[in-house]
């Protein structure tokens, strides 16, 4: 169970995407899955990365504008330390040198381990099977802990071992817009110790340090070369006799640790009486409980199975432990989008914490409230007098996005922010998170919202926006800013007037009065929802039909996507759509008139490309929601697949940690049918052929509802919690039967 294999997969391509999907993390800590001998080429490149520990680098505009951002940010790369080399009769052993007869990987899901082993051939016909373990500790945050064991077939004689703590380098470029392509350099050595195996850097810009040490379970011969340490030593091997070595890693940085130093000197104690074998047993433990809670089984369908859980595994790897930091987009597994935290927290990834993690959930909405200084700097550097403006990438809560039409001018981030946080409370009944956070966040938030909107008479509008397709930018009244808008809005009355005297301090704080509360209200009331009459449908935005249609069938399929290939001046003058955009605000708010929902699914999914990974998870529930299941049935397979196959081709660049919440949130929205409401849970679980039978446990208002779709619908709680199971509320206090909903015939391929 929930074990990943990959085998004989050599190529460039192969390798780099198998780097990513073989990454760990812990939510602080996270590195890739390189080979520890390295490639011996010039992709080889190491990444390990901290969450938050970043650094700034000067923007240049041609036209340097008023309120454009100055200096952008991005995840550092620290210093590495998974560098072993065996040297044969003074020759490395990798795949440059070697023919590869076998390459074995293993992701142990219930261990947190990674396992790979490769059989190498050399020039000179010795044989040698090298094997890796390698986990990033969940007990001990700031530890990877490596074993090695290099076993000969057929050669007697002596092998040199060098092991590595150094920085590293880039030594290819891309040329990617999602990637960074500024000056690589972002450390400064400030210490540097051969006898104590330590280097301990500063980055350049933002002054943070991070402090890498390096333990074996042998003693070495260490020196200090250009600014590497190497530990070498030499062994005799033959087929008798191989060589074991344990390699431990310590971070420890001013980012988290008051005495960074003393930390790792602490921690270096602790991993000197732990053996590598009782590190896997900690982590055995954490998974045990781990998977009690969050495991989903689909007994006949076990690729499935395996899928959904990897995707679950990534997303609470990388991060919600802390809340002063986030997720990323590509989490801790690559430097993708610079390690920049996006919307995509709060509207993919918080609603998997929500129903299994709300701690991890509430870290999470903290970072925005802990950033909420900066987002009001960002607010008058836009112009505007009141509220916040949260920034549309960052990773210290300042906005980093020079490209301001599909950066800055998403205003909807406000209210995906807001939306989540009404989710959050919905599900968890938190008053005290509220009372002393999130009030304040919908009210600051909405402050912006409301001196950006201007009022014609009839309606309020929302000029200048652009919403979640990428493809559309700087229009008027795009329907999911305003509609987000509305329910943010109506929530913030609600909440004032059924908590006011909760709320009376942060009230007087922030010194909300009632008439700012009205005018809340009437701007939710007549804030413009584009509608066109004759096509049944919500328009985006109020220009976008009168765009002329991009045909895509005439686009061949190595031009997509077509941010890579088009301008975007092309792009933004055709009804085109990068990702879910009016389809995304209709799942969320579960839209229910069935005719104009079918109606609008049918018009944009037709202009949609998908360039971006956050779309078909959405397209998918909805696909469910109107009986499409074939369609449903595509998209969700897609979305489970994304990583694991490449369909992006881009997973070398990190995993799209999104696009796994979506993964999540495709099977428990589309499949299960589940809604969070204020009043209770609403679900309408689905059977299929090839989905006949699953189980899976969500927390609402903390408590624990275990839910069994086999030959009949089965649902069991040990405390009182309030459901909506296919449209009858029910108050269930132990085991609730139904009969099961089956759709049409539904395949999943396997592959």
């Amino acid at each position: 169970m929930n074990k990943l294999y990959r085998n004989n997969r050599v190529t460039k391509e192969e390798l780099l995407v198998d780097e990513t999907i073989y990454s760990q993390a812990n939510g602080f800590l996270g590195t890739r899955g390189t080979f520890i001998e390295g490639y011996g080429e010039d992709f080889e490149y190491n990444q390990t990365y901290l969450n938050g520990f970043y650094d700034k680098y000067n923007y240049f505009y041609e036209e340097n504008l008023f309120g454009f951002p100055q200096m952008g940010q991005k995840l550092v790369n620290l210093i590495d330390g998974q560098k072993i080399i065996f040297l044969v009769e003074g020759i490395p052993l990798n795949i440059n040198n070697c023919e590869v007869i076998s390459l074995i990987r293993e992701y142990d899901l219930e261990k947190g381990l990674t396992i790979r082993k490769i059989h190498y051939r050399t020039k000179q016909n010795y044989e040698f099977i090298l094997t890796e373990r390698k986990l990033v500790s969940t007990k001990i945050k700031e530890l990877i802990a490596v074993e090695v064991l290099l076993e000969s077939i057929n050669y007697n004689g002596t092998i040199t071992v060098k092991s590595y703590l150094e920085e590293s380098i880039k030594k290819h470029l891309e040329n990617d817009p999602r990637l960074y392509g500024g000056e690589n350099q972002s450390l400064n050595i400030v210490g540097i110790s051969k006898k104590d195996s330590f280097i301990t850097v500063k980055t350049l810009r933002s002054n943070l340090i991070v402090h890498t040490k390096m333990i074996h379970n042998t003693l070495f011969k260490t020196s200090v070369v250009n600014q590497k340490i190497i530990a070498e030593k030499e062994y005799l091997i033959s087929p008798k006799k191989g060589i074991k070595l344990d390699k431990y890693l310590i971070y420890t940085s001013s980012l988290y640790h008051e005495n960074y130093l003393k930390k790792s000197e602490e921690i270096s104690k602790k991993v000197a009486e732990i053996s590598f074998e009782k590190l896997i047993e900690k982590q055995k433990n954490y998974y045990n409980d781990f998977w009690k809670k969050l495991e989903i089984k689909i007994p006949n369908n076990k690729y499935l199975e395996l899928l959904i859980n990897y995707n679950i595994y990534q997303l609470n790897s990388s991060g919600g432990e802390s809340e002063y930091h986030n997720i990323s987009a590509k989490g801790l597994s690559g430097e993708g989008y610079e390690g920049h935290y996006f919307w995509d927290t709060e509207i993919y990834m918080i609603p998997f914490f929500i129903l299994t993690n709300p701690l991890k959930a509430r870290n999470l909405l903290m970072y925005r409230f802990h950033t909420m200084e900066q987002a009001r700097v960002e607010a008058r550097n836009l112009g505007y007098d009141k509220g916040v403006k949260f920034p549309w990438r960052t990773i210290n809560g300042e906005e980093a996005s020079p490209y301001y039409p599909a950066g800055s001018a998403q205003f909807h981030i406000n209210s995906d922010i807001a939306y989540t946080i009404i989710k959050y409370f919905e599900a968890t009944n938190d008053l005290d998170f509220i009372i002393r956070y999130g009030f304040e966040m919908l009210v600051e938030t909405a402050r912006f919202l409301k001196e950006a909107v201007n009022f014609n008479g009839q309606y309020y509008h929302l000029n200048g926006v652009t919403g979640p397709d990428e493809y559309t930018t700087v229009v008027d009244d795009n329907y999911y800013t305003n509609q987000l808008l509305k329910y943010h809005f109506e929530y913030v009355e609600t909440l004032y007037g059924k908590y006011t005297q909760e709320l009376s301090e942060v009230i007087k704080k922030i010194k909300l009065i009632e008439d700012e509360v009205l005018c809340f209200k009437e701007i939710a009331k007549k804030i413009y929802l584009p509608f066109d009459e004759n096509l049944n449908i919500f328009i985006q935005d109020a220009s976008f039909l009168n765009k002329k249609k991009l045909d895509l069938t005439k686009i061949p399929s190595n031009k997509f996507p077509l941010l890579m290939h088009f301008h975007p001046l092309f792009l933004y003058k055709h009804q085109v759509l990068k990702q879910a955009d009016t389809m995304l605000s209709m799942m969320l708010l579960d839209y229910d008139n069935e005719k104009i929902l079918n109606d609008s699914f049918d018009y944009y999914e037709s202009i949609t490309t998908h360039d971006s990974s956050l779309s078909k998870c959405v397209y998918s529930i909805l696909a469910f929601k109107l009986k499409k299941y074939d369609l449903a049935n595509d998209f969700f397979e897609n979305v489970l697949e994304t990583d694991l196959l490449n369909s992006q081709k881009n997973t070398s660049h990190g995993l799209h940690v999104a696009n796994m919440g979506g993964s999540y949130i495709g099977f428990v929205y589309g499949i299960v049918g589940l809604r969070i409401k204020e009043n209770y849970l609403v679900l309408n679980p689905l059977s299929t052929e090839k989905i006949s039978s699953y189980e899976l446990n969500v927390q609402y208002k903390g408590k624990n509802v275990n839910i069994i779709a086999e030959k009949k619908l089965i649902i069991t709680t040990k405390e009182t919690v309030k459901l909506k199971v296919y449209g009858k509320e029910i108050k269930l206090n132990g085991r609730y039967q139904t009969t099961l909903k089956k759709t049409t015939v539904f395949n999943f391929s396997k592959k």
